[in-house]
């Protein structure tokens, strides 16, 4: 009887380690692989700003809107640059990996003087290198 317990709990270790070890495991996955039977570009879709728009100081330049992709997205950013001295007032960077649609929301409260001009850029890239890049000028005024 104490025998068969021996050689019980010996099998059971047995198959517990050898379930345990990476014989057979499915190997991981490159999250930042491309995906080279991805050839459609993603989609911008900006709610705000809208083109040219006008703003007065104090108030806040929001970038709003989603890029989407018909399998999944990878990286992009978001970024407000003032066209005068070229400065970068603001930028969010995103990243996914299973993900088909990104929503996106910048903001930026503005304080200037004299009329500004400004740029917004939105670039995104899906998994199949497929970079897509919009910009919208607006004017900032005291």
């Amino acid at each position: 009887m104490k025998r068969f317990f021996y050689l019980a709990v010996i099998v059971s270790i047995a198959v517990l380690v050898a379930s345990c070890g990476k014989v057979g495991a499915a190997e991981e996955e490159d999250i930042n692989a491309i995906d080279e039977n991805d050839d459609v570009f993603p989609v911008i879709t900006a709610s705000k700003p809208t083109p040219n728009q006008v703003y007065i100081s104090g108030d806040s330049i929001i970038a709003e809107g989603s890029v989407t992709d018909e399998k999944v997205m990878y990286k992009g950013k978001v970024q407000i640059k003032n066209d005068a001295n070229g400065f970068m007032v603001a930028e969010n960077y995103y990243e996914t990996h299973f993900l088909k649609t990104i929503n996106y929301r910048l903001a930026y409260k503005t304080i200037d003087t004299v009329s500004t001009n400004y740029t917004v850029m939105i670039e995104f890239q899906d998994h199949g290198g497929n970079s897509v890049t919009a910009t919208t000028k607006v004017k900032v005024n005291p």
